[in-house]
């Protein structure tokens, strides 16, 4: 039997803002510049013949970002599960067993890991799974490379159960500095989170451990609804679901679990201290007299000069320079900007649809600038704005237009102008991809001033 993969998908990365945002977070963001993001590194590394189809477990918000990067790596899985809100890896867990066989070898992997060395890491996973036969809860266990607060540790007793496996003696969640010294020192090693268990031992675990959640899931589960390729696990069920990790739900119980030690390259990725591990800058950037600093720019060019022990990011819409060393001063930023409700600085000037993507270019007083990416054989919803007129024009390919009850076609160089409260719809039926400027104008100009009358992709 192959091993099951069950891809979580719901971190926000806020310790990475403004890389990582709620509209586009980290393991969808390019953060290397490599054409690529962490989501589709993780899909490409299971697709192997030791690995069935897997399910992948997001949140409704970033269902579209999951849907780009599944098409962008051309990736088949079995079932795409939408939680209604992030309720942290222990509810992920439980919801994933009830669509998977009883005898089936569940892996969960986080979808937002750096790894440099697949062969050995599915080596390690392999090992795993003969574990997890026997009816044990495998995790994978990193060696430490330094005394990093970020990380959870794994003390193990010394006794091997098979090369490379010992039984787990101790969980240590992210330690104090001092902690940290002394656990490395000890050789434990780093909790990388990827759980291997057989789904009828973990229902037992749940039913054990914390039978109140599983039964709360199982309702979300019962009453989920199926929307194209979506699942939706129930919102009413799912709001009543306390926010708990796995392992404080189950890993921290008192059973027999058993660790995988592996030597390898590998980082969650978390900080921008953690980037710089892999890759000291990133992008369009030139440095002179610069020490100890990561840099990087996706947009303009970055020059940095006689600077050090800088952050140093350098986004199309934002500019962060910020002390190397203090990540969580970057996460209680991110909840300051949330308190104050500032949608723009929150997301990421490119988002993702069903049918495409936009990028904001510009924004000011009354007016916003949005390139629209509209990929062949798809179309936006019929709709109108209240609150807002915009102007289409076309930049490449060919838009057939609904603009009230006329229909026609606007080819490379042509316009047209939809003025407030008008029905209207833009769609590309080519094969070929098709690019347009829309300039909003109104008093409003936020995404939720949309009223839409026909959407194929039931939004």
């Amino acid at each position: 039997m192959k091993i099951k993969p069950i891809i979580l998908s719901g971190g926000s990365g806020t310790r990475l803002w403004p890389l990582s945002r709620d509209s586009k977070p980290k393991q969808f963001f390019d953060i290397f510049n490599e054409k690529t993001n962490l989501f589709e590194e993780t899909i490409n590394r299971i697709n192997n013949p030791n690995f069935s189809k897997p399910i992948i477990i997001s949140n409704k918000n970033q269902r579209f970002n999951v849907q780009k990067s599944i098409i962008n790596c051309n990736a088949k899985y079995d079932r795409l599960l939408l939680e209604d809100e992030p309720k942290n890896t222990a509810p992920a867990f439980a919801a994933s067993t009830f669509y998977c066989k009883d005898e089936e070898v569940l892996c969960f992997l986080p979808c937002d890991h750096y790894i440099k060395n697949n062969k050995k890491f599915i080596q390690g996973l392999l090992k795993a799974y003969k574990i997890a036969l026997n009816n044990e809860l495998v995790i994978l266990g990193l060696k430490s490379k330094e005394p990093n607060i970020n990380y959870g540790y794994i003390k193990y007793k010394k006794n091997y159960i098979f090369k490379d496996s010992f039984e787990v003696d101790s969980f240590t969640e992210k330690p104090k500095k001092a902690k940290a010294i002394r656990l490395h020192k000890l050789g434990a090693l780093w909790n990388s989170g990827i759980v291997i268990v057989r789904n009828s031992y973990l229902k037992s675990l749940f039913n054990q451990f914390n039978k109140n959640l599983y039964s709360l899931v199982r309702k979300s589960y019962l009453h989920s609804r199926k929307e194209m390729e979506f699942i939706f696990l129930d919102k009413k069920g799912w709001d009543r679901i306390p926010s708990i990790s796995f392992d404080y739900a189950i890993l921290e119980k008192e059973f027999k679990k058993v660790v995988v030690r592996l030597d390898i390259t590998w980082s969650d990725l978390g900080t921008f201290e953690s980037i710089y591990k892999v890759k000291k800058s990133i992008g369009n950037v030139k440095s002179i007299n610069t020490e100890n600093c990561f840099s990087f720019s996706n947009h303009k060019i970055l020059i940095t000069n006689d600077v050090k022990d800088l952050n140093i990011i350098n986004t199309r819409d934002i500019t962060l320079v910020s002390k190397k060393g203090n990540a969580n001063a970057i996460k209680e930023l991110v909840k300051k900007i949330h308190k104050k409700k500032n949608k723009e600085i929150l997301n990421e000037s490119e988002s993702n649809r069903p049918w495409g993507s936009f990028i904001n270019l510009d924004q000011g007083n009354g007016y916003k600038v949005k390139k629209l990416h509209i990929l062949p054989g798809h179309k936006i919803s019929l709709q109108k704005h209240y609150k807002r007129s915009e102007h289409w024009v076309v930049i490449n390919g060919t838009a057939f237009i609904t603009k009230g009850k006329k229909q026609f076609k606007l080819n490379a160089n042509q316009s047209t102008f939809i003025k407030k409260g008008e029905v209207h719809r833009i769609e590309n039926k080519s094969k070929k991809d098709l690019i347009m400027i829309e300039v909003q104008t109104g008093e409003y100009l936020e995404e939720d001033d949309i009223k839409r009358f026909k959407d194929i992709y039931k939004r």
